[in-house]
């Protein structure tokens, strides 16, 4: 209790520094609490926890015996596994990390030596909660908060009650413990709270994707498949909101708004509603398209006229010269000099890279430079460099033939959305103004409480269907389904193509843009899909190997069109990455593991997931030898290729 009520609460660590595990480790022993699971932030804290045991954590010789016995028995089987950076810590501290960032046959060997009780303590993130069952003694604590991929949210009940599952081994103790160390990030109060509280309700996580409305159709018809998705979980859950209110208060409810309206040319509230959300979600897209629209031009005419030569001012108003086009972490920018620059000095002037919104101003004056990767060529150019006063910013920034190409899915976008604006039937109802204008506000809380109900008791199940229709339209105007719902000859093969971007690779067929006879160079086309987290990767598209380059600009300018199009849809449209085409190009012609891992800068277990999951989209096409037999053959190739130790393992 003084450590709940001390204002000043104890910490082991500062912010920026991890407790001292190995201590801890050495208390756990002490009052029998091992083997214990620490549950940290992140996966560089997972490693870095195992530099601070090294020093203070001990265990007697024999359990080391039978620990480095047991490890050499599982290395024996995976050679590769001898050279992981964290043997030592398993051999010396027998303390071990456990994180996606790892090599699925790492984590494996410290499931089974934590599994035989070898191991005094596995450092691992909460998601190890909800997959793998690690028999320990004790879970222990830093944050009562987690990183969701975006930012620090306070955890849940569910997640705290899987946590604190993880403590207890079957059959070995009665009771299992939980250690709260003290810190700056962590609420005890709060962890309390959810210990006696229940599990948050389980969501519905249907969503509805092309891959899933080709497979309904294949044996549906969609008639049928709205009635499917009525009894889905999804519309359960909604259901069971639905018996919480009655369906008197709904009717009431509209029937207090339609009074407002009485010649409108809706028929019902639940038309008004939906009308009047389309009228405002269209608006509101259309707005933010604009702003995106503008931001885009921006900076697209920044980089069709930093050519080479270039005199540009940064954010904080220094002078540089542009020295050539580059690009780093798949962002188009430049390579610059800043003029201030002595001839005198011996070492050649240091380039900077920038991307667009890094310029400030770009000036109207360009220099001569003829050979700038020549260091003395460039030392003799910025030392005759004289600029008296800075050149007056340049006036009307052209976009450049490229840059108009990438702005006009977004004019598109907003053309189809305004043409829907003008097909709407309100625009020729009297009502007009009341509805979507500002004219009568004693409306808004009548809709606002018919909003509330109808959501309450029909949103998942309406957003459900829509989102189907929205999907359903696309793929007729693509020639995957025929107007009566039925599959074209397309849309039967293309359903066998259960992956997460089937139209993208459906269209590459269909357009010949994959190689059908180079088994590697179609892995890293097809790497080029799967890979869907925001990283930071630093790849210098100059070092990829021409033919990689050939064949994804081919395939990237063959599926632009395919791309504008689902982005004038509403659509979401994923990049797509020449850094992951190169790393599993690289690793498919034979390049060693580790070298492999270095030219996007991965961790092992970041670039066994490509790989695994370029390998499953390659298994997909495989099976379209009815259709496509000689991409089918190269795509099985293109597998026994990537599939290798250390991806996979008997």
């Amino acid at each position: 209790m003084n450590y709940l009520n001390n204002p000043k609460r104890p910490t082991l660590a500062s912010r920026r520094r991890l407790p001292p595990f190995g201590e801890i480790i050495h208390v756990l022993r002490k009052y029998n609490l091992l083997p214990a699971i620490f549950f940290l932030k992140s996966r560089a804290d997972c490693d870095d926890a195992l530099d601070v045991c090294k020093a203070t954590t001990r265990y007697n010789e024999s359990h080391k015996g039978a620990l480095n016995k047991r490890i050499d028995e599982l290395i024996r089987n995976s050679p590769h596994l001898s050279r992981h950076n964290q043997v030592r810590h398993l051999r010396n501290v027998a303390v071990a990390a456990h994180h996606s960032g790892q090599l699925p046959l790492w984590k494996l060997m410290i499931e089974v030596l934590m599994t035989e009780g070898l191991l005094d303590a596995v450092f691992a993130t909460s998601t190890v909660a909800a997959g793998v069952n690690f028999p320990a003694r004790s879970i222990v604590f830093l944050n009562s908060d987690r990183y969701n991929g975006y930012k620090f949210v306070p955890l849940t009940a569910t997640e705290l009650h899987q946590m604190t599952g993880r403590a207890g081994r079957r059959g070995m103790d009665n009771i299992g413990f939980a250690v709260v160390l003290p810190g700056p990030f962590m609420d005890v109060p709060l962890l309390a709270t959810l210990l006696k509280s229940p599990p948050e309700d389980v969501l519905s996580q249907i969503r509805t994707d092309f891959s899933m409305v080709l497979n309904l159709l294949l044996s549906h018809k969609p008639e049928e498949i709205k009635d499917i998705l009525l009894r889905s979980f999804a519309n359960y859950l909604n259901l069971k909101s639905r018996d919480k209110i009655t369906g008197d208060r709904l009717k009431q409810a509209g029937k207090r708004l339609m009074e407002f309206l009485p010649l409108s040319l809706c028929r019902s509230p639940e038309s008004v509603l939906n009308l009047t959300r389309k009228g405002n979600r269209i608006r509101n897209e259309i707005r933010k398209i604009k702003q995106d629209e503008k931001r885009l031009e921006v900076r697209l005419s920044k980089i069709a006229n930093l050519v080479p030569g270039r005199l540009f001012l940064d954010k904080r108003s220094r002078l540089y010269c542009v020295i050539k086009r580059h690009t780093r972490r798949d962002a188009d920018g430049v390579l610059a000099c800043r003029l201030k620059y002595r001839s005198g000095r011996k070492k050649p002037p240091k380039t900077r890279f920038f991307t667009p919104d890094k310029v400030s101003a770009i000036l109207d004056r360009v220099v001569n430079i003829q050979s700038p990767e020549e260091p003395g060529n460039l030392q003799g150019l910025l030392s005759r460099i004289s600029l008296d006063e800075i050149p007056p910013p340049l006036k009307g920034l052209p976009l450049g033939e490229e840059g108009i190409s990438k702005v006009k899915p977004l004019k598109d976008r907003i053309l189809f959305l305004e043409g829907e604006l003008d097909q709407m039937m309100c625009n020729r109802c009297e009502h007009f103004a009341v509805c979507h204008g500002r004219h009568n506000r004693s409306l808004r809380p009548a809709l606002k409480e018919f909003s509330r109900l109808w959501d309450l008791a029909n949103a998942v199940r309406e957003n459900l269907w829509a989102d189907f229709m929205r999907h359903l339209n696309f793929l007729k105007a693509e020639g995957y389904v025929r107007d009566n719902g039925a599959l074209t000859d397309d849309g039967k093969w293309a359903s066998q193509l259960r992956i997460d971007q089937p139209l993208m690779i459906a269209e590459g067929l269909r357009l010949g843009l994959f190689p059908e006879s180079d088994p590697a160079l179609l892995a890293a086309l097809i790497a080029a899909f799967v890979y869907d987290r925001e990283i930071e990767v630093e790849f210098d598209q100059s070092k990829a190997p021409q033919e990689l380059v050939n064949a994804y600009e081919k395939m990237k300018n063959g599926l632009l069109p395919l791309m504008q199009r689902k982005a004038v849809q509403g659509f979401s449209v994923r990049p797509i990455p020449l850094w992951a085409a190169a790393t599993v190009y690289a690793w498919a012609r034979g390049l060693e593991w580790d070298r492999a891992l270095k030219i996007a800068d991965m961790t092992e277990g970041d670039l066994a997931m490509l790989t695994s999951r370029a390998a499953d989209n390659l298994r997909q096409i495989a099976s379209l030898s009815n259709v496509y037999p000689a991409i089918a053959r190269t795509s099985t190739q293109a597998i026994s290729l990537i599939l290798r130790e250390p991806v996979i393992f008997d």
